[in-house]
């Protein structure tokens, strides 16, 4: 392993980027904190939208939840559609992807024969979600294998499609891989698995606010379903989710607690599942409008997207492992895995010790994977990360492999 003061230089950050605009957001500056994949973090500005919201449904509980909130959430759900190019009469508010996919699959049913399958990237709560309803219909369940290295999206296109299962009825594909970070070419899937008839949903968990998405497009191509995460990317608070269908299943779809309105329109069964917190939704159009004003979505992703390219090449030189995916970047977003020392294997218990280590003695927050019996590391980048977060990473992790 080498030092990182042999690498390449960092890139510039652009102006409002980096360390000036930290104070936008609550984050401890102790921290290095590289891990806004896995819940996103919320700007002060949003969470202070978030509380305006949550006194006035607390001056006037029954006004705003029982008799105003559809015509207010209305307000919400085309602003996001409008993000996304999502069909509003067949899209609604979730509290997160796993509970879109629960309630689109629990809603279909399968026979004795078919196969469920999805690949070995998929998020594990998709993976029990897919293994119960197999087990509730009789039908089978498998992962295609998509070991690393990856190459190229053709590789990817490629594997997905010579492994498939002849019997395949439904797909559940990432859009970007949560473990990985790789990005799937799900519209080139989409078209060359439409022919053969298997239903294909798209797990774009991380996509909103690191890719340019169009829902629309996607269930043209014969998607029965689209889900992501506007808490990840997008400065939603926490519990900030889209499902659209295709708008020949939307009669059949319905969320995983059915109440008072499972014979209404699609947006409204979805979003009166019982009593609940509502703001998160409320407020996804000033968080949309927050990464607009604030960056400009279009030179956010793009900002986001060249420093973790660069982290990506830092710590695959430091650590002096092989890349999993090429180190263009051509094949990541905002998010980047990368393969760990092997060593730290015979000085660590397990993954989370690890993860534990770097957290106590480094302060950074970063997530360690035990994945295809291999340790890796995944590593976000957005507005507020500077380079130095991921060289402090690239030391720790070589100073703990000793």
């Amino acid at each position: 392993m080498t030092s990182s003061a042999d690498f390449i230089p960092a890139p510039i950050r652009p102006p409002l980027f980096g360390s000036e605009c930290r104070p936008l957001w609550l984050l401890d500056p102790e921290i290095h904190f590289l891990n806004h994949g896995s819940f996103g973090a919320v700007p002060r500005s949003v969470l202070e939208v978030q509380n305006r919201w949550r006194e006035r449904i607390e001056h006037r509980p029954v006004e705003l939840i029982d008799r105003r909130m559809p015509e207010l959430l209305e307000l919400s759900l085309d602003s996001a559609m409008d993000f996304v190019n999502g069909i509003p009469h067949s899209s609604g508010f979730v509290v997160n992807a796993t509970s879109a996919i629960n309630a689109v699959v629990r809603s279909l049913n399968y026979a004795p024969g078919d196969t469920i399958a999805t690949t070995s990237h998929v998020y594990n709560a998709v993976r029990k979600t897919l293994q119960w309803v197999a087990r509730r219909d009789g039908a089978l369940y498998e992962e295609i294998s998509l070991p690393l290295p990856v190459t190229s999206s053709e590789d990817l296109l490629d594997r997905v499609l010579e492994s498939i299962p002849r019997n395949t009825r439904l797909l559940v594909i990432d859009q970007v891989s949560s473990p990985t970070g790789l990005i799937f070419p799900i519209e080139s899937i989409l078209e060359q698995l439409r022919p053969r008839g298997v239903q294909v949903m798209i797990d774009g968990a991380h996509a909103p606010g690191m890719l340019d998405v169009d829902v629309r497009r996607y269930l043209d191509l014969g998607a029965i379903a689209w889900t992501g995460n506007l808490h990840k990317w997008c400065f939603a608070p926490k519990g900030c989710a889209l499902l659209g269908v295709h708008p020949d299943l939307a009669s059949r779809i319905q969320p995983t607690t059915i109440s008072h309105h499972a014979e209404d329109l699609f947006a409204r069964r979805f979003q009166w599942q019982g009593t609940a917190d509502f703001t998160p939704w409320l407020s996804v159009p000033d968080a949309l409008a927050f990464g607009e004003a604030t960056f400009g979505w279009d030179a956010l992703t793009d900002a986001n997207h060249r420093l973790v390219t660069w982290a990506h090449q830092l710590l695959c030189h430091c650590w002096a492992v092989d890349p999993v995916s090429p180190l263009d970047g051509s094949m990541i977003g905002s998010i980047a895995t990368v393969r760990l020392p092997g060593r730290l294997r015979e000085r660590f218990e397990n993954a989370a010790s690890l993860q534990a280590a770097l957290y106590d003695h480094s302060r950074i927050e970063v997530p360690v994977m035990d994945w295809s019996e291999q340790w890796f590391i995944r590593v976000s980048a957005q507005a507020y990360n500077t380079p130095e977060d991921y060289r402090a990473l690239a030391e720790a992790v070589s100073t703990l492999a000793g």
